[in-house]
């Protein structure tokens, strides 16, 4: 199972979508899972930094 670290950076996330093309990871905290993000999870995420930096 692939998963992703509570830490990533954002854009560092997206690529790690695009590159595997999954739709969700589990976030996973020393062995632990503590949730998940999806796709559209770091959309939202870039689109309200990029509206910030306007």
């Amino acid at each position: 199972v692939k998963t992703i670290e509570p830490d990533k950076d954002i854009f560092e996330a997206a690529k790690q979508f695009l590159d595997m093309k999954i739709r969700r990871f589990p976030v996973l905290e020393e062995g632990k899972l503590i949730g998940q993000i999806s796709q559209k999870d770091v959309l939202k995420a870039v689109m309200k930094l990029s509206r910030n930096t306007w």
